[in-house]
């Protein structure tokens, strides 16, 4: 599966037309519309109707772009989702393996009728109770479009378990790693949060976000989101190697060239171990590091493009 840049999103109601039309600015690797909690029970038909129309919108800024499904009407979002362009579908409170089943047969029947390769909208798999905890590895690997999966915290977690959300303590410890583990296992796009007290529930606190998605990355996670565009910049700051790191892995790469011409196992580096571990590890940067370049040129390029600018020329 192709590595995907996901390092922020941006969550927003649907039916807002002000969060919507400036979307494409925010500079997002994704931007997620919802269909599901932040809309209103008497306009949910009325924001299924728009799903189509800010695709385009999203897509203008080099995004890529999903929407957030409602649990209880899944053939009607979909229906209103599974157009050209659309990336992903999120399904929220996913609790079987069946129900994912379910959503891939949907999505399969309106890409059939809309003329979109059979395939290529994603599934996200979001897990946020008990039960779908337990059943996070049929879930996960119940459709091949499960891309992504992951979830075991946050408001509907924090209300299926009886817990506080904004404690001094990872009250999520288990659920989420949970979920962690299973998508690292079947080698899907996961979520993590490492564990930084937070009893505020601010949602556009720049420096912890930085702080927190410094921390993911160490811990081996690529992804984040947010509901506020405050946080966008920071968590693409904090997921992307900075430059010291990588010409760090390149000197660790460099090194291990020359401990294999040794034909020996490891050697060092100013006081560092160098094995095939760390090879791996620093190669892993590299890459990553790659794709976030490229990822970014490539927002740059489209966003340009959408306010009729000339595209910057290629470097050579």
């Amino acid at each position: 599966m192709p590595r995907r840049v996901r390092r922020s999103g941006l969550m927003m109601p649907i039916n807002n037309p002000r969060f919507v039309n400036n979307s494409w600015r925010r500079n997002c690797d994704s931007l997620d519309f919802d269909l599901e909690d932040s809309v209103p029970q008497s306009q949910k038909e009325y924001a299924r109707s728009l799903v189509k129309q800010v695709i385009p919108i999203g897509l203008m800024g080099g995004a890529d772009v999903s929407v957030r499904i409602n649990t209880a009407t899944p053939e009607a979002d979909i229906a209103a989702s599974a157009w050209p362009g659309m990336g992903r579908i999120a399904h929220p409170k996913t609790e079987s393996a069946q129900r994912i089943r379910e959503v891939d047969a949907l999505i399969t029947k309106y890409e059939r009728l809309r003329g979109i390769r059979v395939g290529a909208i994603e599934v996200t798999a979001m897990i946020e109770s008990a039960l779908g905890v337990s059943n996070g590895y049929d879930i996960a690997s119940a459709s091949p479009r499960v891309k992504a999966f992951g979830g075991g915290g946050g408001y509907d977690m924090s209300l299926d378990m009886g817990v506080d959300m904004f404690v001094g303590f990872n009250q999520f410890v288990y659920s989420a790693g949970e979920c962690e583990l299973v998508a690292r296992a079947l080698g899907k796009e996961f979520s993590i949060s490492v564990h930084m007290t937070d009893t505020s529930g601010s949602v556009s606190d720049a420096e912890a976000t930085y702080l927190r998605a410094v921390a993911n990355r160490k811990a081996g996670g690529r992804s984040g989101g947010g509901l506020h565009p405050n946080v966008v910049e920071p968590s693409n700051r904090g997921l992307t190697p900075p430059p010291e790191e990588v010409d760090q892995a390149r000197r660790v790469l460099s090194a291990y060239e020359e401990v294999q011409r040794r034909g020996d196992a490891e050697g060092e580096l100013n006081g560092q171990v160098i094995d095939a571990y760390e090879a791996a590890r620093a190669a892993e940067l590299i890459d990553w590091s790659r794709l976030c370049a490229e990822k970014d040129a490539f927002k740059e390029q489209k966003r340009r493009e959408a306010e009729g600018l000339q595209p910057q020329p290629t470097a050579r």
